[in-house]
């Protein structure tokens, strides 16, 4: 048994008052006390001056991703071994930011869900290569269905994999040119096919979804989740309330994919150019109606994550989900829900029952942070420690206690 005295304490929910004193026992979070909690003689603390929060989760990420340019574009030509080293690294990256439980929503081959994970890496929920239309977006990755027949044994080859959950696009995607960001890729019946299987297996579905006609269709089919929903159409994005409305009563959580700027890239590839030219559109008025989605999402009680897409390219480099959290609070969502997207909702969407919470029985995978968030974001990017499951994994471990206890 060991216990951290923070000042500041985010608990997945909402700030507490005070600091308070956490004792971990067992990998578990045994009691949240008062600050001044009494604690026995042989109990080593850690004093933390900052705050402390639960692990951050990443929603949405791409462990076969090195964050360079092209990350993608590179996958199908490593070896095993080759893109073994990129996901220990991509791994490696997110825990030092703090995040403790990834959701990888697109590996080649199954090689990130058939990994024996290593000790120290954060936890792995992961949904294999995403399904996509012949030639459609990411078909690099080994995820080629078309038909009925094709659908069900790819389900089924999932379920052999033991996936977490099952990623298909329903859109053409902004990195694999040629493909149609504001079409769909599937047909209504393909798509209810693929949420039904995997439905009846107990697996959620998350659509991957750029175009407004692929959110629309996502809906009717009964996904889980939307990945993007950036609701493209020719005109540029249209996103209606009822819309809206129909997200929110239907529970389906949307993860908006929201992280470093696009702009800090330069001009954009010709196809993605191309993309805004057809829409009459510059990528500032994109970004512009992005953040006013956020705040239409958040008003209207749909719920939403901070995944990142992360490991892409170096502005959505993995271990960015603080960058995620600020995009969602410049766009007016107050900082405890954008908080909560990152930890305890996040959690539950990825069914982790026991994780994202700073409270009694929940694990103990917590993020220790230099400064209070409410006084200034960037406090969440100066991580001192990391504890994994109730060990130290980032930071110093905290003292053994003298012959006075101290």
């Amino acid at each position: 048994m060991w216990a951290i005295r923070a000042t500041s304490v985010f608990d997945g929910s909402a700030f507490g008052t005070e600091g308070a004193t956490v004792i971990v026992e067992g990998g578990h979070i045994a009691a949240v006390e008062a600050p001044s909690f009494a604690l026995p003689v042989e109990c080593p603390v850690l004093d933390h001056p900052g705050t402390l929060l639960p692990g951050l989760i990443d929603t949405h990420t791409h462990l076969v991703g090195d964050s360079a340019l092209g990350a993608l574009d590179r996958v199908a030509g490593y070896s095993d071994d080759e893109l073994e080293t990129v996901v220990r690294s991509s791994l490696a990256a997110q825990l030092a930011a703090g995040v403790t439980t990834v959701r990888d929503l697109g590996d080649r081959r199954f090689n990130v869900v058939d990994r024996v994970a290593q000790p120290g890496e954060p936890l792995v929920v992961a949904a294999g290569p995403p399904l996509t239309s012949p030639a459609g977006h990411c078909h690099y990755l080994g995820g080629e269905v078309s038909g009925e027949d094709e659908i069900r044994s790819a389900i089924a080859l999932r379920i052999d994999h033991g996936v977490d959950v099952v990623k298909v696009m329903a859109s053409g995607g902004m990195l694999t040119p040629g493909t149609d960001q504001l079409g769909s890729q599937f047909s209504d019946e393909d798509l209810e096919l693929i949420v039904d299987l995997s439905h009846a297996a107990g697996l959620p579905v998350t659509a991957h979804a750029h175009a407004l006609v692929a959110v629309r269709q996502a809906l009717r089919a009964g996904v889980d989740g939307i990945e993007h929903c950036t609701c493209l159409t020719a005109q540029g994005p249209v996103v209606d309330p009822a819309l809206i409305d129909a997200l929110a009563a239907a529970g389906i959580v949307v993860c908006g994919t929201a992280g470093g700027d696009v702009r800090e890239l330069g001009p954009p590839p010709p196809h993605i150019q191309a993309l805004l030219d057809r829409m009459g559109l510059t990528a500032d008025q994109v970004l512009g109606q992005r953040h006013a989605f956020f705040a239409q999402l958040y008003r209207s009680g749909v719920p939403f994550t901070c995944g990142v897409d992360s490991g892409i390219a170096p502005i959505k480099a993995h271990g960015s989900v603080p960058a995620s959290i600020a995009v969602h609070v410049a766009a007016g969502i107050p900082l405890p829900d954008a908080l909560a997207a990152a930890t305890s909702v996040s959690a539950q969407v990825c069914r982790l029952p026991a994780k994202g919470m700073v409270r009694p029985r929940f694990d103990a995978d917590l993020l220790l942070v230099d400064g209070d968030p409410r006084h200034g974001l960037d406090a969440l990017t100066r991580v001192t420690g990391v504890v994994l499951g109730g060990t130290v994994v980032v930071g110093a471990s905290p003292p053994e206690p003298d012959a006075t206890g101290r």
